[in-house]
């Protein structure tokens, strides 16, 4: 049970001591995580206290797609993350490739090295998986669409050809406009198909 008149410090810094390695937490599940054992804190405070703590070398934030997320520092081997941007799955891990890097561009461009850390962003396994499905069944809905036009637009050319043969129909422009206006919505959707790929791409 939390001690209300426990300092919101230390209340984070259990909290902090007792997450498994490798979690990440928001503000407001620290607060939701103190109010369930008893305490009581506002939003404000915790921000304030994780700012402290952040300041004093104990915890340090990430950014995600869940938000500002916490991380302890205390006893751990320095690491870097990868971020999912759609889900917030946040991974860390160890690259030797980037062992050095950060000093080096330190170096290079007249800084006093302290700490360097990568964040990289984009699409977990899972995420990139549906993403690849929901593309491709937009992209095949939108080709579908396009068929549809095409073949009511040969019917209208069809149509208006066989007007200007037997000469007996003498709404033949009013038939190619009306191609025009079903060929023009379907190179917009074209434009749509293409937009949707570069999104993902």
């Amino acid at each position: 049970m939390v001690k209300s008149r426990t300092r919101p410090r230390e209340l984070l810094l259990d909290i902090f001591a007792t997450m498994p390695q490798g979690q990440h937490i928001s503000a407001q599940e620290l607060r939701d995580r103190i109010i369930t054992e008893g305490g009581e804190v506002s939003l404000s405070t915790i921000y304030r206290a994780l700012e402290r703590l952040s300041e004093q070398g104990e915890i340090r934030s990430i950014m995600s797609a869940r938000g500002q997320l916490w991380e302890s520092v205390s006893g751990e081997e320095h690491h870097d993350h990868l971020i999912c941007t759609k889900c917030g799955l946040t991974i860390e891990f160890h690259d030797d490739l980037l062992s050095g890097f950060g000093q080096s561009v330190a170096e290079r461009k007249g800084y006093i090295y302290q700490e360097s850390r990568f964040d990289i962003f984009g699409f977990c396994k899972d995420c990139k998986a549906n993403l690849d499905s929901g593309t491709v069944s937009q992209v095949l809905q939108v080709l579908d669409n396009v068929t549809t036009m095409l073949d009511e637009g040969k019917r209208l050319t069809d149509s208006a050809a066989r007007s200007i043969v037997n000469d007996k129909d003498r709404s033949v422009a009013s038939s190619i406009e009306r191609t025009r206006k079903i060929l023009k919505q379907a190179l917009d959707e074209c434009d749509r198909a293409l937009d949707v790929l570069e999104e993902t791409m």
